[in-house]
C-alpha cells in the first residue's frame, strides 16, 4: 500500500511525502526495487549525493537486472556526480550533529566527505552544551570545500572584579574570604552576597548578580565606623560616682566636728549644775 501511495504521491509532484511512503514500503519489505524509487525520488529533491548512495545500493542488490536498466542507472548516477562538490567538516567537539538545509546528515567527525550539489546550502552545527553555529555556503560543482567549526562552551560562570575605596580591605562572598582588594572572582550564575570590611570602617553587605559570560566591577565605598565611646566616656557612669564622693565628704565632716561650748551663765568657781 505505502508503495503504491508513494507511486501516486510522485506523479502528483509532492516529492517529500512519496519519499516518506517509499521509505516505509521499504522498511516493511527491503526489496532492491523499491531502492530504484527512492533514488529517483531523492534526485528530485535535489538531494544528489543521497540519490547516489540509494542507487549505487539498488545496483549492487539487482543481481538479476537487464543490461539497459543497469545502463540507464549508471548514466543517472554519472550525471548527478557532475553536479556535485566534495566537502569534507572538520568539527569540535566531537558528537556534534551536522546539519544542511534543515537535515541532519551525520554527528562528528564524519566518516567521509559529503556530496552536495552546485548552489547556496545552509549549514548547522549543534552540540548540547555549546553555542549553535550556522553557515551559508555556495557551492560550485566539481570544486571541493573543507570547512572548520569550533563550537563555544555556553557560559555558566561569570567574572567581576572588584574594587574598595579603602585598600586592601578583606573581600568575602558568601561567606567565604576571597582575598584583599582589588581582587578577581569567577562565580557562577545568580544571586550572591558580597562583603568588604577594613579596620575602623563599617562592614559593606550587598547583593551580587551574576549573568552567564558577563564580566563587570564593582566598585564599593566604606564609611568610617560611628565612635562608639567606651562604658567610661559615658557620662551616666560618673553620676552615680560623683554622688556618692559627695556623700562620703558630708559625712567625714559631721563625724569629725568638734561640739562647741554651750553659751550660759554660770559664775566662776561653781563646780556642778543640780
Amino acid at each position: 500500500m505505502h508503495f503504491q501511495q508513494g507511486v501516486a504521491l510522485y506523479n502528483d509532484g509532492n516529492f517529500n511525502a512519496a519519499l516518506a511512503e517509499f521509505n516505509e514500503a521499504y522498511r516493511l519489505h527491503k526489496t532492491s526495487g523499491v531502492l530504484y524509487n527512492i533514488g529517483l525520488t531523492q534526485k528530485s529533491l535535489f538531494r544528489y549525493g543521497e540519490a547516489i548512495d540509494t542507487l549505487g545500493q539498488f545496483l549492487a542488490e539487482s543481481t538479476a537486472l537487464a543490461p539497459e536498466r543497469k545502463t540507464e542507472v549508471e548514466q543517472l548516477i554519472a550525471e548527478m556526480r557532475a553536479l556535485l562538490a566534495d566537502v569534507t567538516f572538520d568539527v569540535l567537539p566531537p558528537g556534534a550533529a551536522v546539519a544542511v538545509d534543515g537535515r541532519t546528515l551525520g554527528q562528528a567527525p564524519l566518516p567521509k566527505a559529503l556530496g552536495l550539489a552546485a548552489g547556496s546550502h545552509q549549514i548547522d552545527v549543534t552540540a548540547e552544551g555549546y553555542k549553535p553555529v550556522r553557515k551559508e555556503l555556495l557551492v560550485t560543482a566539481g570544486v571541493p570545500m573543507a570547512l572548520h567549526f569550533a563550537l563555544e562552551l555556553i557560559p555558566h560562570t561569570g567574572k567581576v572584579h572588584i574594587v574598595a575605596s579603602v585598600p586592601l580591605s578583606t573581600v568575602s562572598i558568601d561567606g567565604k574570604s576571597i582575598g584583599y582588594a582589588p581582587v578577581d572572582a569567577e562565580l557562577g550564575t545568580g544571586g550572591h552576597t558580597l562583603e568588604v570590611s577594613a579596620a575602623k570602617y563599617a562592614i559593606h553587605r550587598e547583593e551580587l548578580v551574576i549573568a552567564a559570560g558577563q564580566a563587570r566591577e564593582v566598585t564599593v565605598v566604606l564609611s568610617a565606623a560611628l565612635h562608639k565611646p567606651r562604658i567610661y566616656e559615658r557620662w551616666y557612669f560618673w553620676t552615680p560616682l560623683v554622688l556618692v564622693v559627695a556623700g562620703v565628704g558630708v559625712g567625714l565632716g559631721v563625724g569629725l566636728s568638734q561640739p562647741q561650748p554651750l553659751a550660759g551663765t554660770l559664775s566662776p568657781g561653781v563646780q556642778g549644775v543640780n
